[in-house]
């Protein structure tokens, strides 16, 4: 830890939402849902960056489970008022016309040209009561539809807590500690629970792709919950999960993410640097959802911001995700030219494009060619552990948005020496098999009382 940043000269504080008392997490970093002070104290909350090697963090959300906690304190509301719904539907390309007690869902917001401006989960707690896990401040955003909507909104990003547990034990981890059976839970649905002894609940998503739940609660009740899931994991394998693996998921799960694979375009947020191949201020430093995969949750049966930029898109060419399977062959030698002092190539980390200086304040994008034509963007490159291959999110011209389809990506920052990398298409998501949308919750165990 540097020296202007000590614990002790009251500029930060360790996260209250995980015990950070294990004597080897001595390298810390700003949670993920964090880049500005707290607001009650304004210090900067700290939590661990890393609890083992990045593949051994990263192979548990497949087979076995991790817990993340690093999302916290993130940046959510809870909004109370009948005119919430139609506020959503004013400002958001989902429509809510039917959205049940106790459902998520996966919302959109876009500037006027169809770009991303931010997204995230709002969840439906009862029949006026709602909480939305995204950069939604919905009092800010209200002023973009004329303020013509009336409801409370109140920032709970330090009073609640929320962990993310991921892989196919999870569940069996999840009924251990709630002392219940949790089948029927269903996708992108949340249900009420208790562990030990406080009031949560359990909301089935996750960022990995894979089996996957969110435990939400309290923050006065964090460490008892955070502790209990540890235990009752234990026999589990369970898998505490740092920043630098935890970075990797959203690719791996198929997940784009704002500020992470594009910009954001929040009015009054940062603007992250670029680094990468893609020229700067490129239209592909942001995407629409169609450019994200996201074009069948854009529903034009009502109007929103963007709506018009977004038909006009829909009924044109336009982009689609994929992901780009790197050639290995390819990769090593950028790793080989990367050591030769005249050649000047950026070295390519095996983990991912993580940015160790700016945290989260900056997008790795490259652009795609096929032959001489630029036909798009790939970010959030990123090595499987499980599969051992390295692979990115790509948004490229439709035509190519094939199987097997053979792509190039530029490699390099512009000022030094470029290659490309052969690159092969694999049309989302990445693995199918046991997706948390469709996997057989009866091929594990009912819980038993013991």
């Amino acid at each position: 830890m540097s020296e202007i940043c000590k614990p002790e000269d009251g500029v930060i504080k360790f996260s209250p939402y995980v015990n950070n008392t294990v004597p080897q997490n001595c390298v810390f970093v700003s949670p993920e849902g964090a880049w500005m002070p707290m607001p009650e104290d304004g210090k900067w909350m700290v939590t661990p960056f890393a609890y083992d090697f990045w593949w051994k963090e990263n192979e548990k959300w497949y087979d076995g489970v991790t817990i993340h906690a690093g999302l916290n304190p993130f940046s959510r509301y809870d909004v109370e008022g009948s005119e919430f719904i139609p506020f959503l539907e004013a400002v958001s390309v989902n429509t809510f016309r039917k959205f049940p007690i106790g459902k998520a869902r996966h919302t959109i917001l876009c500037q006027p040209n169809g770009k991303i401006m931010l997204d995230g989960i709002v969840l439906r707690r009862d029949e006026d009561k709602f909480h939305a896990l995204c950069w939604l401040d919905p009092q800010m955003i209200n002023g973009t539809v004329g303020n013509k909507f009336h409801f409370k909104s109140e920032y709970t990003g330090t009073k609640r807590f929320f962990y993310q547990l991921c892989g196919d034990k999870s569940l069996e981890v999840i009924e251990k500690a709630c002392h219940e059976d949790m089948h029927d839970v269903k996708f992108m649905w949340a249900k009420d629970a208790k562990i030990a002894g406080h009031d949560v609940y359990i909301l089935r998503t996750g960022m990995s792709g894979t089996l996957a739940y969110e435990v939400h609660g309290m923050m006065e009740d964090a460490l008892d919950v955070y502790n209990e899931l540890l235990r009752v994991g234990e026999e589990y394998g369970i898998q505490q999960l740092g920043r630098f693996g935890y970075i990797n998921q959203h690719c791996e799960g198929s997940i784009p993410q704002v500020a992470e694979h594009f910009h954001t375009c929040i009015p009054g947020f940062y603007t992250p640097m670029t680094f990468g191949s893609l020229p700067r201020g490129h239209e592909l430093e942001y995407r629409s959802p169609f450019d994200c995969g996201w074009g069948n949750l854009v529903k034009f049966n009502h109007d929103f911001t963007g709506k018009e930029a977004l038909e006009k898109e829909a009924a044109g060419p336009h982009r689609d995700a994929v992901h780009l399977i790197w050639n290995k062959e390819d990769v090593a030698k950028i790793t080989l030219a990367s050591l030769d002092p005249e050649l000047r190539v950026d070295p390519i980390d095996m983990c991912c494009d993580y940015d160790f200086v700016r945290n989260c304040n900056s997008v790795h994008i490259d652009a795609v060619y096929a032959g001489d034509k630029m036909i798009g963007a790939s970010s959030g490159r990123m090595t499987s552990a499980k599969t051992r291959e390295m692979i990115s999110f790509a948004s490229l011209d439709t035509e190519y948005c094939t199987d097997g389809k053979e792509v190039e990506v530029l490699w390099g920052n512009p000022g030094t020496t470029q290659m490309r990398v052969r690159a092969t298409v694999k049309k989302f998501p990445y693995f199918t098999e046991k997706r948390n949308n469709n996997f057989d919750l009866e091929t594990i165990p009912h819980y038993k009382p013991e």
